[in-house]
């Protein structure tokens, strides 16, 4: 077989050990089959034919289909699509790692520390954070849901980013260009983010962009509000003999798409971060397409450990009509599973909203 070449009916391949005969035509969707290389064997490389090439059904096409897209062959390539247009939340991209870390100081003094605020209570900032946030020589871009608590312990210059939703990336080339004016004015920036920066928050992101700076950024980690949040609200997320599992999902994925929901798994918690605006959606979505009882328990945790922390109990059948009517806002956290009955009473939940004290 030629090196490149395009497959016909009399070709047989083998690949992973199995022997594939092209029988006849096949149904494939172009998707999978357009431009789609694939290394055999031999080191050599085909170039399988547009789905033109084939009628629309075919008793081989399983065949055909498993050869090239069959997750049970952990050495099989992934097929790829060459048109941009096309291109979904699936598809992983490849970064080539860099040949070595830029500095951390840049000549003029210059510097960048990415930090974890944690959900918002000042008493759960790291010892790192709370020194680096205090130090008044220090210049900050902050997240625009720090909290006001957090905020007042700054003692230098800060400015607040004005990410909302629907203009995010705006927002995010804002504070790209900040930080890049304090690092060439040879400023000690500190980038602050709620939470965990790397938990559905850009961290990698902004790292990889401040790399292009030229400079590597110190990272202190923050407290990740999808435990600790809902633990402030007395919902552990795990509990012996009621979840062993514990899944964590954005609400907006890359473009402000809506991210793939897990299956149902009763002994499962789910924990989603930035959903509150796709509530209604989401709990639709998980009833309908993840096969969740509707009669599922949700807890959302509103600015958890903050002073007005609130905490809507309901299930997936009323939590957005719930969150509507108590103007549920961001930072929240949702928890959904039934480890939310766990430690909350019956008072609780008749009360529908309770506010939580400070512990």
């Amino acid at each position: 077989m030629s090196p490149e070449r395009s497959l016909s009916e009399s070709d047989k391949i083998s690949m992973w050990g199995i022997d594939f005969e092209m029988l006849g035509p096949c149904s494939v969707p172009v998707s999978k089959l357009f431009s789609i290389r694939i290394s055999l064997r031999e080191c050599k490389k085909v170039l399988l034919p547009t789905v033109d090439s084939f009628s629309s059904s075919s008793s081989s096409s399983s065949h055909l289909k498993a050869a090239f897209i069959d997750e049970n062959y952990p050495n099989a390539p992934k097929p790829t699509n060459n048109n941009n247009e096309n291109k979904n939340e699936n598809e992983k991209e490849t970064i080539k790692p860099l040949a070595r870390r830029p500095p951390k100081t840049l000549p003029n003094g210059g510097s960048i520390t990415l930090v974890g605020a944690g959900p918002g209570s000042p008493d759960l900032l790291t010892v790192a954070a709370y020194k680096i946030i205090t130090d008044p020589s220090n210049y900050l871009i902050v997240d625009r849901l720090v909290s006001r608590e957090i905020l007042d312990l700054i003692q230098g210059e800060y400015r607040i980013a004005n990410k909302v939703p629907g203009c995010q990336g705006v927002a995010q080339d804002e504070i790209f260009a900040w930080c890049k004016e304090g690092l060439e004015g040879g400023r000690s920036v500190v980038r602050l983010k709620i939470g965990d920066p790397f938990i559905f928050g850009r961290g990698g992101e902004e790292v990889l962009e401040f790399r292009e700076f030229g400079v590597e950024p110190t990272v202190i980690p923050g407290v990740s509000a999808a435990f600790s949040a809902p633990l402030l609200a007395s919902i552990p997320v795990t509990h012996r003999g009621v979840s062993n599992q514990v899944v964590m999902c954005t609400g907006y994925g890359r473009d402000n798409t809506s991210p793939s929901l897990i299956q149902y798994h009763p002994e499962q918690t789910v924990v989603f971060l930035m959903a509150v605006g796709r509530l209604r959606k989401l709990a639709v979505n998980l009833v309908r397409k993840a096969n969740f009882p509707m009669d599922t328990p949700v807890g959302i945790v509103e600015r958890a450990g903050c002073p007005d922390q609130r905490t809507v109990v309901g299930n997936l059948e009323n939590i957005a009509d719930l969150a509507e009517v108590h103007g549920v806002r961001p930072p929240s956290t949702i928890v959904v599973g039934e480890v939310v009955n766990v430690l909350l009473t019956e008072e609780d939940f008749g009360r529908e909203v309770m506010e939580c004290a400070r512990r």
